[in-house]
């Protein structure tokens, strides 16, 4: 099994206009470039991916989109427990699937420090995609008696 594929979202530090994202980045999904951005929406991290501008001025269509949720806090640590133990798995900050009409992929974000600020890591695994919530109405269910 291949790693998974990985991204990095930042935060604007003053957004351009308040429609905008608030959150911008870039990420590699089996092995094609997209660019992320990200809105706080309803207590979620709502993420479109689309192929990158290039030197074009129009934002192209989202490919992926979806939502994450936050992660559950952290419990408090004791004065006794300053730093995690080495074999702890890193909690991630926020979680959720992205979808696109071919694949479906679960989100984890990780929080960092970099000198600029806190950014995310984004980790991709490939999953199964879930089923539209509409697939058991058909249309030639009409039983005439």
């Amino acid at each position: 099994m291949s790693l998974p594929d990985r991204g990095k979202l930042f935060e604007y530090a003053q957004k351009p206009k308040p429609s905008s994202p608030d959150f911008h980045g870039d990420c590699t999904i089996d092995g094609t470039a997209y660019e992320l951005r990200g809105w706080h929406r309803d207590g979620q991290l709502a993420l479109g991916l689309a192929p990158p501008k290039g030197d074009s001025n129009k934002i192209k269509p989202d490919v992926f989109r979806g939502a994450l949720d936050p992660a559950p806090p952290k419990p408090p640590r004791g004065k006794k427990d300053k730093a995690p133990p080495v074999d702890e798995e890193p909690v991630p900050a926020w979680s959720g699937m992205i979808v696109s009409d071919e694949a479906a992929y679960l989100v984890r974000a990780f929080e960092k420090q970099g000198k600029s600020g806190t950014y995310f890591t984004l980790a991709f695994e490939k999953t199964e995609k879930p089923a539209k919530e509409d697939e058991w109405e058909t249309s030639d269910a009409t039983d005439e008696a």
